[in-house]
């Protein structure tokens, strides 16, 4: 059942993605000037229908979990630092905090990658569209400066673990309330776990490009501008020798050495 929730928590951060992507303006084509005036506003104005179908899937998996987890003898938790509640589903609004709440956990991990995304996005032509996409994630936040969208990315953590703990404790799910504000912080550090993982797929993916050739696919071009944004903090460090250049993989040992650090047993020996 866990591989199960872990794929329906995918499908739902998918809803999300084409909710929020609905809201990119429409692209102007390249000949609007001689050829008919193009239709103006948003992409897909009726993406408000992939927020029902999130509302619908989370709502219909926790009627299933209530059906069915109680006979596969199925008890799902959710990991805290000193403890794992469970969530009985037997119990319908236990199985509906975790639908919601497992899904929620996802979604703060998803706009910390959106924040690192945008710090190393290309700047090229090539990239427009994948700029104006970043931007439609952020919905109104998405034309400020980097730092803003890493702030707001903090604050969306920090207040789906506050309602997170809010809505456990409706549900007698939890028991170390006393000490909850003071394993926020590390709550939310758990969740920049993700874009350490996503930074290090940049690498590989930017190391496979300098040694293997893959054609000129503006895919390729902009992971190549992306990798050289991600390794600026690096640049000033003379770490060139001969033809070979060491900085992506120091910076791949330091982002290993950084997800080890955060790991949640980790964390949780530290804050013990």
């Amino acid at each position: 059942m866990d591989w199960l929730h872990g794929i329906l928590n995918l499908i739902g951060l998918l809803f999300w993605v084409l909710w929020r992507a609905g809201t990119m303006p429409r692209p102007k084509p390249a000949n609007h000037i001689a050829g008919p005036v193009p239709r103006q506003g948003t992409i897909f104005k009726h993406s408000w229908v992939y927020l029902l179908a999130l509302i619908g899937l989370l709502v219909l998996r926790a009627v299933f979990y209530h059906q069915f987890g109680p006979g596969l003898d199925w008890i799902p938790s959710l990991p805290l630092l000193h403890e794992s509640p469970h969530f009985r589903s037997d119990f319908f609004p236990r199985a509906l905090a975790y639908s919601v709440l497992g899904f929620m956990r996802w979604l703060g991990a998803l706009y910390f990658c959106w924040a690192l995304l945008a710090t190393i996005k290309p700047e090229a032509d090539t990239a427009k569209m994948w700029r104006s996409f970043l931007r439609a994630q952020f919905g109104w936040l998405g034309g400020l400066p980097v730092m803003i969208l890493w702030l707001g990315a903090i604050l969306l953590s920090a207040g789906l673990h506050l309602l997170e703990s809010e809505w456990m404790n409706q549900v007698d799910v939890r028991s170390e309330t006393a000490t909850f504000a003071q394993h926020l912080p590390a709550m939310v550090v758990l969740d920049l776990r993700a874009a350490v993982y996503l930074a290090m797929g940049v690498l590989i993916l930017y190391l496979l490009n300098s040694f293997v050739y893959f054609g000129e696919q503006n895919f390729w071009k902009n992971i190549d501008a992306s990798g050289k944004r991600l390794l600026a903090p690096l640049s000033r460090l003379p770490l060139v020798v001969g033809k070979v250049d060491l900085a992506p993989f120091l910076a791949l040992g330091l982002m290993y050495g950084l997800s080890f650090a955060l790991r949640h047993t980790q964390l949780a020996a530290w804050l013990r």
